[in-house]
């Protein structure tokens, strides 16, 4: 684990970590050293001097150049600590194997070259605006410690990064510390697989950590106990997370942050380890005989990767093995490993699997992705590989065209850029081949009257124009581009009753349940989802319908309107999957309703985007009519326009800033302060998850305390979904022991059926001890998961434990049709009694009585805050927006635009800083990649969407033939 942190002043820093070092009573200073090409240049080697160093973090260099401080007092740098997994420290200190120090310290000089090459960046100015400038250069002093605040066994390496790095001009200017927050992760996890490799190499074996965040790991053999023996301090942050809801690393570093006490330096290093050496007696713990072990291992040179190895003849036998050991299936076809099998070195072959199957994780989320990410990605996989054996592999395929970059930052599959085009050329297909329902004068009038005759309000111009496109067009598919708050719904009801009116079946569609059935309301017609429409007519699309079910699908579905509503959330296979079926039946209309502006698909692609920009016919609806105050038709206004600044300029009024792992517990605070009445017309609305989760508990709490719902509480364990990829769902790594593993689709191979649900109970060598609910124990191995299906073959649960009271406010996380209880529909909790639980739905007033057992109680969370993802949609009379700028990834401009535009009076914000809000909101649009974006900037020579990328070359290089 990497965790970056700011020092703000070099005042005392340089005499902190010089004194702050407890690997020995007497080594302090020997255990520092000098990194990197800038201290190098500046002539710093060996031991850290601490004058030198304090010199140098207030911006006096040795060879006489001064940082220059523009604002304020100069910033001293940044502090990366890299923390190594307990058992290291433990097998280190109470074994006595100082090689694992040595390793640790080698994988931090490793991880810092690699930061020098491809983070570094001095600041410099360009057209007025500050930019990075690529210098590949560092001054750093590291700092060994072993121990934590708590005084227990670990083994971290403060690396103190100076402010300090050399333009290519020779000037030595401040630096970036951006790239280094940005990079955290992938930091980490090549930290990681360098350090584990060199574990492996001095004879140890390697296991995932229990929570592998960043390829994280244990030396086998260190029992669990003995672990969490050592691991007060850990404890201390589990515990923490636990008041506010399980959360993301980010969420980590806030607990770890928020339960810090002050370390005892005066504690003899002796009399630690005397209470060290005790306690290890208690539990039964003797390092010294793993470290023998694994000293006799290394000395025969013997390593965990060659005992798999061991015996298996021939190069392609020895791959296959190494790629099992790592949880990954190789497949015959993959596109990104299309050597012959033996073609590559075993090793080759591993960093070659690791990176097919990142990619393939990836590009289920993006279409292009981060190239960082992919390495992170390969190198989470494990196995016998580094980062330069992933680099070396993503450039060959770069090189060969099976990946394609844009010449910096993204790169995308060839195949994905093929798919992308094949769906616009389906698209395509559709203009001018279908009969309008009526002309665009007769549309324009019938469209008022039947909005008269429903009740609207006159359709304003756009909306006008938006219901006469959709009636008048001769192309399939045509685009409503609508702002969050446009009155589509408005347009779309006329437009349905008068297609009806023509003898057109009309059908509405959308990405989630909830909306699908908000829709059925607004235009008064029939509606599923996409996902579900898409199944009714798979064998349509995959060419296996009878000709007898054909005619049958084209006689109820030719001709129909079909109104997509949110448009901009269906991925790009999701929507080719819709407009084959479209073509193939000959409908009358596919209208996409939607919005470029708001979060788009979970899955890759932003095809509703595309399509607009493929000169498709477009209504556009500009303003946002559910604003209604002046403050939120004015924020709208500026959110539409991108005008971040413009933003939290007039939310300033309302915006109140706190610490940043107060921000949930404040703004449930502010919600629950409010009349009930007023409370009920508010809506708390998170950046993410575990904000949300954090609110919900406190608003609970909130209103407990004010006998505002039952005071009884009763407990449920429900299930709180992981979030994993298809190709994820194929290894190892999701299936944690204690998570819960839900079956979506028969495996009679396997004896699994869809349905079914199971306890992981261990995970290893390629297969999941289930503990099934009736009592029996299944094996299942993920890696023979069906790699053709269109949805999840299984859904991974962790267990979470809610107290639910009468009264509370919940949201079904699952759907159960026959009921008509919808994946994120709200319901209230109307009694809970001996067995029974009464819910009242939210949308409609329908009431159900649910026994103890009932799957739905095991599918809901409380829903007093809801994140921007699940609140598009949804309209609110008043809103409390939380959100971070210490969660990169979640404050995006998408998200704060998604947030607001919901609310239609009175926003507030609680953040932990407006200022850095506003700033990490502006640097990160959160928009959708898309892979012919990035193939624009391929040499058209090199990229022929006609045929295959140079076919004949690369089947010459890789060892096919042709």
């Amino acid at each position: 684990m990497i965790r970056p942190n700011s020092i703000a002043s070099p005042s005392g820093a340089a005499a902190y970590y010089a004194r702050d070092n407890y690997y020995t009573a007497d080594e302090g200073q020997a255990m520092s050293a000098w990194e990197g090409e800038g201290a190098a240049a500046l002539g710093l080697a060996g031991q850290v001097d601490a004058q030198t160093f304090g010199d140098i973090l207030s911006g006096r260099l040795p060879d006489g150049s001064v940082i220059d401080a523009r604002q304020g007092e100069h910033r001293a740098g940044l502090d990366l600590t890299f923390s190594v997994s307990k058992s290291l420290s433990l097998v280190a200190l109470l074994g006595g194997d100082d090689r694992i120090v040595a390793a640790i310290r080698a994988s931090v000089t490793a991880t810092l070259a690699w930061a020098e090459k491809n983070l570094v960046e001095a600041r410099g100015m360009e057209g007025g605006r500050q930019v990075g400038v690529k210098t590949d250069n560092l001054v750093v002093a590291t700092f060994l410690h072993d121990v934590n605040r708590n005084g227990e066994p670990q083994l971290h390496v403060h690396a103190i990064v100076a402010n300090a790095t050399r333009r290519p001009d020779g000037q030595w200017r401040a630096m970036r510390n951006d790239p280094f927050f940005d990079r955290q992760t992938v930091l980490g996890t090549i930290h990681n697989a360098d350090l584990r490799a060199r574990i492996e190499a001095l004879g140890y074996r390697t296991e995932p950590a229990q929570n592998p965040i960043a390829g994280s790991f244990e030396i086998a053999g260190v029992p669990r106990a003995t672990i969490e023996a050592f691991s007060t301090r850990s404890a201390e942050i589990r515990v923490a997370l636990e008041t506010r809801g399980h959360g993301s690393a980010r969420e980590r570093e806030i607990a770890a942050l928020s339960t810090r006490v002050t370390k005892t330096p005066e504690l003899s290093a002796k009399r630690r380890g005397s209470e060290w050496a005790a306690l290890a007696v208690v539990v039964g713990f003797d390092a010294r005989v793993l470290a023998e072990q694994a000293m006799a291992r290394g000395e025969q040179q013997e390593t965990m990767w060659s005992r798999v190895v061991e015996g298996v003849r021939g190069i392609g036998a020895k791959g296959m093995a190494l790629a099992a050991a790592m949880g990954l299936s190789p497949r015959d076809g993959d596109p990104l490993v299309p050597e012959r099998l033996g073609r590559l070195d075993p090793r080759a072959f591993a960093a070659a699997q690791a990176v097919a199957s990142a990619s393939r994780e990836l590009s289920e989320r993006e279409a292009a992705f981060e190239r960082f990410d992919l390495i992170g990605a390969a190198l989470e996989r494990g196995g016998p590989v580094l980062v330069s054996d992933v680099e070396a592999r993503i450039a060959l395929l770069e090189k060969k065209g099976l990946l394609i970059g844009d010449g910096g930052r993204l790169v995308t599959p060839e195949a994905t850029v093929r798919a992308e085009q094949a769906m616009l050329d389906l698209a395509s297909l559709g203009r001018g081949r279908v009969t309008p329902v009526l002309n665009a004068i007769s549309a324009a009038v019938r469209v008022q009257q039947a909005g008269s005759e429903l009740g609207l309000r006159r359709l304003n111009p756009a909306q006008e124009k938006a219901a006469t496109l959709i009636l008048s067009s001769s192309d399939r598919i045509v685009v409503v581009q609508g702002v969050a708050g446009a009155g589509k719904s408005a347009a779309l009801a006329p437009a349905a009753q008068v297609a009806r009116a023509e003898g057109r079946p009309v059908l509405g569609l959308a990405i989630a349940s909830t909306i699908a059935a908000q829709l059925k309301r607004d235009i008064g017609t029939d509606s599923m989802t996409v996902a579900g429409f898409i199944g009714r007519y798979q064998k349509i699309l995959d060419g296996t319908a009878s000709p007898t079910h054909l005619a049958k699908a084209k006689d109820a579905i030719a001709g129909a309107i079909l109104l997509v509503d949110e448009s901009s959330q269906i991925g790009t296979n999701q929507m080719a999957s819709l407009i084959g079926i479209a073509n193939r039946l000959e409908v009358g209309r596919l209208a996409l309703i939607g919005d470029t502006r708001q979060l788009g698909a979970v899955e890759a692609g932003k095809p509703f985007e595309q399509i607009q920009a493929n000169g498709h016919a477009v209504a556009e609806m500009p303003e946002n009519l559910r604003a209604r105050s002046p403050m939120m038709k004015a924020v709208t206004a500026m959110l539409n326009k991108g005008d971040m600044r413009g933003v939290f300029a007039r939310l300033q009024s309302v915006t109140h800033e706190v610490s940043r792992d107060t921000v949930p517990e404040r703004a449930a605070a502010m919600w629950a302060a409010l009349p009930a009445a007023e409370r009920d017309a508010t809506l708390l609305l998170s950046s993410g998850r575990a904000m949300r989760s954090a609110a919900n508990e406190a608003a609970q709490g909130q209103l407990r305390a004010m006998s505002a719902i039952g005071t009884e509480a009763h407990r449920f364990n429900v299930f709180d979904r992981v979030t994993v990829t298809k190709e994820a769902a194929r290894d190892l790594r999701a299936y944690r022991e204690g998570r819960v593993v839900e079956f979506q689709t028969n495996l009679p191979s396997q004896q699994l059926m869809r349905g079914q649900i199971g306890v992981v109970l261990s995970s290893e060598k390629g297969v999941v001890r289930l503990a099934m609910r009736d009592g029996s124990e299944r094996l299942f191995k993920p890696a023979r998961l069906p790699r053709n299906l269109t949805r999840d073959a299984v859904q991974v649960h962790a267990v979470k434990t809610i107290d639910l009271h009468e009264g509370d406010r919940i949201r079904w996380t699952a759907r159960d049709p026959a009921r008509d209880m919808l994946n994120h529909g709200l319901a209230k909790i109307e009694a809970i009694g001996d067995g029974m639980v009464t819910v009242s739905s939210l949308a409609d007033g329908s009431v159900h009585e649910l026994p103890r057992g009932d799957r739905m109680l095991e599918r809901f969370d409380l829903a007093y805050a809801l994140n921007a993802h699940i609140a598009q949609g949804v309209t609110t009379p008043h809103g409390i927006v939380m959100m971070s700028a210490g969660e990169p990834k979640l404050a995006s401009a998408r998200t704060l635009l998604v947030a607001m535009t919901r609310i239609a009076d009175r926003a507030t914000l609680i953040v932990d800083s407006g200022r850095n809000l506003e700033r990490a909101v502006a640097r990160n649009l959160g928009a959708k990649t898309s892979a012919l974006d990035v193939a624009k900037s391929v040499p058209e020579k090199h990229l022929s969407l006609d045929g295959p990328l140079g076919a004949r070359e690369r089947s010459r290089d890789f060892g096919m033939e042709m």
